[in-house]
């Protein structure tokens, strides 16, 4: 996996139905890469600590279009856009190791499930709040209808009984009227 002298960066990645993401998660310098049908190989140099050399091999569990390999330096990574070789089933695995590589690791951020692909494609990523915003009759003026803030109604929360002795005795004699215990 890695020549002496050489240490695995952290690695994350996501996929999608037709592609898979590989980050980097170092800044380096001295930078090489190789995209194969198999694999993804990386060698970088540790920006801050040139002592510091990083070499990678993964073995990916199925195909990839090398051809169409894209990558950004992001400043503190490095992003690979790797097009999968057949658009399918989302993998188990990254790669074909049986055993968790310590290194490696879901990049959630970038995550999209099976079931995201289906609803929508291109549809806009609103988080938890997405269905709200993106509903029928989107007027911000007509979501809270029925939440009734003009109603000058009693505050419901007067008639709560007291939880402690001691607020009851406030309530009663406001505190000028504390006795004060004896030394």
């Amino acid at each position: 996996m890695s020549a002496a002298g050489s240490i695995p960066p952290p690695v994350s990645w996501a996929q999608r139905n037709d592609l898979v993401y590989v980050i980097i998660d170092v800044e380096c310098k001295d930078i090489e890469h190789k995209v194969t049908e198999n694999s993804f190989t990386f060698k970088g140099v540790n920006v801050l600590d040139a002592s510091k050399k990083y070499e990678v091999t993964l073995n990916f569990l199925h195909e990839v279009d090398p051809e169409k390999v894209t990558s950004k330096n992001i400043g503190r990574c490095l992003e690979f856009t790797i097009p999968k070789k057949a658009t399918g089933p989302y993998w188990s695995s990254l790669t074909t190791d049986k055993t968790k590589l310590h290194f490696l690791k879901a990049n959630f951020a970038k995550w999209r499930d099976e079931s995201d692909d289906e609803e929508g494609g291109d549809a806009k990523d609103n988080g938890m709040f997405g269905n709200f915003l993106n509903s029928p009759g989107g007027d911000w003026n007509n979501k809270f209808d029925d939440f009734n803030v003009d109603d000058e109604e009693e505050d419901s929360d007067d008639n709560i009984p007291s939880l402690s002795q001691n607020d009851e005795d406030e309530e009663e004699g406001g505190e000028g009227d504390k006795k004060k215990p004896a030394a």
